[in-house]
């Protein structure tokens, strides 16, 4: 299930090397080989057309709301306190610990012996850089097949005698070679069908070219086929017609509907960039490493990145960027709350980020943000909860400096409704960017309130965190003005403040975005509301009232209409308007 995190609909890209750092270290020799599979590879196919197989309705019939939240509104990912109170009792996270290193080569890395396992990953030294743990993965196998000596003269008959000692050969090897070696099994298929073409045999090498099917469909000769059917003589092809599988060949290859609208199904793996990006290749690289999808968000980044150099990112940049993020990404799924914290936090909520410890009128302590709100987790013997704001109840912050002996030191203020005392953090460096960090959340979240969209304040997450990462890869005296250009609500609510009208206000309750998790807003075509156990098969916790929203380009969205949550995220009805 974990393999749809790393997977980019809009380009067809599998993030491999991200999803092999979640598995346990002894355990990633054996996911590489998986992932080298046909069969891994036809799942990933499946999964990037949104194919509704057995497994996609498995999927459907068992995801958590949480999931179908996560389908609305692309956040980074984090673990939830609902988890993280779960993880102290589950064995399987202390197994399955994600494994923490920059983007690697996987050819170029080196197998530790097995480690003893580090409550920190990130710190494992492994002889290959500090900080960076390392596999090396076998290297692939290598298959001789012989083939029989040419007879002379290259006469009739010889060559004829020549065929059929090939194809003998061939299915000696076939017949001796385990079912599980499906690539090889592939290439002899592929071998013998050939040999038959050559024999004129038109019926055994359409067999042995539909085994690949079976086997290994990337090297299916799709224009061998369909030459060799269209050319088959009546009597031949009315016996492949009497044999099902080659039957359903045949119709496959003819079907000239299938050519028209043949689906794309490449799939690439995630690779860095290694030339400089103008902004589109830019938007696409940022696409496929999983970051962000929105396009509008990404121009903004593009110019976070840029500021005082020309606009262009050359691959350095990006790549302190990518790594940044995916740390940072992984140094929060570390993050272990005790139970006296989270308690006082939602089940769903998350920590997104953690200042360095500071000091502050509540005490010592580290700062933590949530989508919900700041609070202090105070240190000592055992470390505590004092609530710093809700995010709806800011009033005002600040960013000023007091005088310590004869230095000024950076302070956050934060003034919230419901408290006479201002919360003040002596945040040093990092006050600046934790200023623009707040602003923004309380922005993001009084335009969530005022629209009655929750969509605002997950964005308002993806722009702080962006932040974060521009200030970690840059280290330039310019990063804080950088990471303003990603201050995209609090320059809307200062520049352009957008007014609900109180009758909209009064009569709005939820609103929803059928073009969450697509690159750019579509118009919605058709909207169509079903009530509730109208199918007498449906279960009676799935018989709920739906929301169908047919977008212009032919796909279809479906919410429950009881939470308005995404159902079924875009399924594909052609390339026709509904």
């Amino acid at each position: 299930r974990e393999v749809k995190d790393h997977l980019n609909y809009e380009h067809r890209v599998f993030n491999s090397e991200e999803f092999l750092k979640t598995r346990a270290i002894e355990d990633q020799p054996f996911y590489k080989k998986v992932l080298e599979t046909y069969m891994f590879h036809s799942f990933l196919k499946a999964r990037l057309n949104r194919k509704m197989d057995a497994f996609a309705r498995l999927e459907l019939n068992t995801q958590s709301e949480e999931d179908r939240l996560n389908l609305m509104f692309h956040a980074p990912r984090r673990m939830t306190m609902e988890k993280m109170a779960s993880k102290r009792f589950n064995p399987q996270y202390m197994i399955s610990r994600r494994m923490v290193i920059s983007m690697p080569n996987l050819q170029d890395i080196t197998l530790p012996e097995r480690p003893t396992r580090n409550s920190s990953l990130r710190r494992l030294e492994t002889g290959v850089g500090k900080g960076r743990t390392s596999v090396k993965m076998p290297p692939k196998s290598v298959s001789t097949f012989k083939i029989p000596e040419i007879h002379f003269p290259l006469m009739f008959q010889c060559v004829h005698s020549y065929y059929t000692d090939f194809f003998n050969h061939l299915s000696k090897a076939i017949n001796t070679l385990p079912p599980d070696n499906s690539a090889l099994l592939a290439r002899y298929f592929y071998l013998r069908g050939l040999i038959s073409l050559m024999q004129g045999k038109l019926l055994n090498a359409l067999s042995d070219f539909q085994n690949l099917d079976k086997t290994d469909l990337r090297i299916f000769p799709t224009d061998l086929v369909r030459k060799i059917v269209e050319t088959m003589p009546p009597s031949e092809r009315s016996q492949a017609d009497r044999k099902p599988e080659l039957k359903k060949l045949i119709s496959r290859m003819m079907e000239k509907q299938r050519e028209v609208m043949k689906i794309d199904d490449h799939v690439k793996n995630f690779e860095l960039p290694k030339t400089h990006m103008q902004l589109d290749d830019f938007v696409k690289r940022i696409q496929e490493s999983g970051i962000v999808k929105d396009i509008d968000t990404i121009h903004r980044l593009f110019d976070a990145l840029t500021v005082g150099h020309q606009k262009q990112i050359d691959p350095e940049t990006f790549r302190d960027f990518y790594n940044y993020w995916k740390e940072t990404e992984a140094e929060a799924q570390e993050v272990n709350l005790p139970p006296t914290v989270i308690e006082h936090l939602d089940k769903n909520e998350c920590v997104y980020k953690l200042s360095c410890s500071v000091k502050t009128n509540y005490g010592v302590g580290k700062i933590a943000l949530t989508q919900k709100r700041l609070f202090l987790l105070t240190e000592g013997g055992c470390p505590g909860y004092v609530q710093i704001a809700a995010f709806r109840d800011i009033e005002d912050v600040k960013s000023t400096t007091v005088a310590f002996l004869l230095l000024r030191i950076p302070t956050l203020r934060i003034k919230t409704l419901s408290k006479k005392e201002v919360f003040e953090a002596n945040l040093k460096t990092e006050c600046d960017l934790w200023y623009l960090i707040v602003k923004e959340m309380w922005a993001g979240k009084k335009m969530a309130d005022d629209h009655k969209d929750p969509q605002y304040i997950q964005q308002a997450l993806t722009n702080v965190l962006l932040m974060d990462a521009v200030v970690g890869a840059l280290q330039s005296p310019k990063t804080i003005y950088a990471a303003s250009k990603l201050s995209y609500f609090d320059r809307m609510k200062n520049e352009v403040p957008m007014m609900v009208p109180k009758t909209t206000s009064e009569t709005l309750k939820h609103k929803i975005n059928p073009s969450a998790g697509e690159t750019f807003p579509q118009a919605i075509d058709v909207l169509l509301y079903t009530p509730g156990h109208l199918d007498p098969s449906e279960r009676p916790g799935n018989a709920h009232p739906k929301l169908w929203c047919a977008l212009n380009e032919g796909k279809v969205v479906v919410f429950d209409a009881s939470t308005w949550s995404i159902q079924q995220h875009c399924f594909k009805m052609g390339h026709s308007k509904l």
